[in-house]
């Protein structure tokens, strides 16, 4: 894959799965832009993406080499199945979608992200970064 320029919009929305594996999508996007020529911008490898690969059992250096020989997240998937299993997908899938940012502790998660004042309404760290691509990129997100 190519590498990706995150320094002005926000990868795929956190929500978006791919083949059944809820944040692929996005974490594969911040790989790409990790890659030689690509641009994170304002994003990271370390937190969620780096939580879903330790879940998965994968390490970061095997997926970051496989995103760079493939052709398209089909190939990314693949090597994905090929290095994990169901149960630590379905797990994985669990713990994102009920995981609170700042592990719970709303008053650190409003120190990250002061407009939660505003949102009490986003309980779920994937709303929360959602709503924090649009606030960023308000034009892309």
């Amino acid at each position: 894959m190519t590498p990706l320029d995150l320094s002005g919009k926000p990868p795929r929305h956190p929500h978006a799965d791919l083949g059944g594996v809820v944040f692929l999508a996005r974490s594969i996007d911040k790989l790409r832009a990790s890659l030689p020529g690509g641009d994170l911008g304002l994003y990271g490898i370390r937190g969620f993406t780096e939580r879903m690969l330790d879940q998965l059992g994968i390490t970061q250096a095997a997926i970051t080499a496989a995103v760079a020989a493939a052709a398209g997240d089909e190939d990314v998937l693949a090597f994905v199945r090929a290095h994990t299993t169901q149960d630590k997908i379905d797990a994985w899938n669990a713990y994102a979608q009920t995981r609170e940012p700042s592990g719970g502790d709303r008053t650190a998660a409003l120190k990250n992200y002061p407009w939660l004042h505003e949102r009490p309404d986003l309980i779920f760290a994937l709303d929360v970064l959602a709503e924090d691509d649009k606030r960023t990129f308000p034009a892309r997100a």
